[in-house]
């Protein structure tokens, strides 16, 4: 099979259904018989990077293995039945490749960057991980040490910690109400039989996707998925997520001391999932608050107009179901009240002062500058790709994106305004 015409010619790839043939990206992509998803975009790069991400993250994790998700990515370094820990490291250094993975509240991804000629070994063996992990007990004790030390390293940066425990406290009895990394408590309550049970019923081909930017010879990579993830009577298609519905907070003002000098705040609130389409309106309005751009208006109001802040930022993260907004900032006590005044100073703005439209374009073209030089980086790229195809089946193009944000209006941007903080109850978490 060439590389310009990568379609199933093999009588055993005859059931794989194309979904998406986009030219203009220049990506196909595939499903399996098993629900295995393939995702394909090939450059003449020497370097090609492919991995598998799951549907699976922290906001799955049972009631008493609060961490789990993130162990178990921990763990399918360790060893299969087919190599031990050492044996994996090996494989992947003697060709320079790069193995990664990383989890979130809601995926897992689990990726290589090599030379494209070793793609055949590197894709073999990010399968086996994926399918044969054996959670070798020797090695669960070690890495539950590794944890608990990643747990510990964050104790020592509030400014870190804070966010973690926000959103804690901001989805208190959800399934995102807890630490991607769980507690000491939880880690020790990880058994070899939970956490395989567990990988059972995630890791499977209904929730992974597989993604691919580079050069591969199709032809034999869909005959190699074919035989490894064969049809099953098991496979089933997979479930929409349950919306999280948040309880009232207990409290809207949380404060911890810390013998530092600097005061770390965090206020926010519930905001929009990755489906509504108020999150493109609500994206532009973060980036123009606080975003990436040091002209936002929280940083050069807070930090280069009157020098209260050494940091200040927004962050707006939306999850399947539902989202979380907020403004993080550091300052010295005596400065804590005055920068909050004049945050909420610049909310209210936004909800009586509607934008100027050229104000409005300017910011669709900053945030798309943004994006496109995100893109640049080809491991950004592909892991944009593999997670916009796991949520939406499709990878939309920057001309796509664009069209969603040049569609904002100046009053879509009062009426989220109006929504989020139009009756002033944020829950704030302030660490000082």
């Amino acid at each position: 099979m060439s590389q310009e015409d990568p379609s199933p010619q093999s009588g055993t790839s005859q059931n794989i259904v194309e979904i998406t043939h986009d030219g203009a990206i220049g990506y196909r992509a595939w499903r399996f018989p098993s629900g295995l998803r393939l995702i394909y975009r090939p450059d003449d790069e020497p370097v090609a990077y492919m991995g598998y991400i799951v549907a699976v993250g922290s906001g799955n994790d049972p009631m008493h293995y609060h961490g789990m998700a993130h162990f178990i990515e921990h763990m399918l370094f360790k060893g299969t039945k087919l190599r031990s820990a050492r044996a994996i490291i090996n494989r992947m250094e003697e060709v320079g490749a790069d193995f990664n993975a990383y989890t979130t509240k809601e995926e897992t991804f689990i990726y290589t960057a090599a030379l494209a000629e070793h793609a055949p070994r590197v894709i073999q063996l990010m399968t086996d991980v994926v399918k044969h992990s054996t959670f070798p007990l020797e090695e669960m004790a070690k890495e539950k040490n590794v944890i608990l030390e990643e747990l510990n390293s964050y104790k020592d940066t509030p400014s870190e910690m804070i966010f973690d425990e926000f959103e804690n406290l901001l989805f208190h009895a959800t399934p995102l109400g807890h630490n991607i990394l769980g507690t000491e408590r939880s880690l020790e309550r990880i058994t070899r039989e939970a956490a395989l049970n567990f990988m059972s019923q995630y890791y499977r081909t209904e929730r992974m996707v597989f993604c691919i930017r580079g050069k591969v010879q199709l032809d034999a990579l869909f005959d190699y998925l074919l035989k490894e993830f064969p049809p099953s009577v098991q496979n089933r298609t997979l479930q929409k997520q349950q919306e999280i519905r948040v309880k009232p907070m207990l409290r809207e003002r949380v404060t911890h001391r810390f013998n530092t000098h600097q005061v770390h705040r965090v206020m926010g609130c519930e905001a929009y999932s990755l489906y509504d389409k108020r999150s493109y309106a609500l994206a532009l309005l973060n980036n123009i608050l606080g975003g990436r751009g040091m002209n936002a208006r929280l940083n050069l109001i807070l930090r280069e107009d009157l020098g209260v802040v050494y940091s200040v930022e927004s962050n707006y993260s939306p999850y399947a179901t539902t989202g979380c907004f907020s403004i993080y900032f550091g300052a010295a006590k005596e400065h804590l009240e005055e920068a909050t005044e004049r945050v909420w100073k610049e909310l209210r703005r936004f909800i009586n002062e509607p934008i100027e439209e050229s104000d409005l374009r300017a910011a669709c073209r900053q945030i798309m500058g943004q994006m496109a030089v995100a893109e640049d980086n080809r491991e950004n790229a592909f892991l944009a790709m593999g997670k916009s195809f796991m949520l939406y089946n499709r990878y939309e193009s920057r001309e796509e994106v664009a069209a969603h944000y040049a569609a904002v209006s100046a009053d879509d941007i009062v009426q989220v305004a109006k929504e989020l903080f139009g009756a002033n109850k944020m829950l704030t978490l302030t660490y000082r």
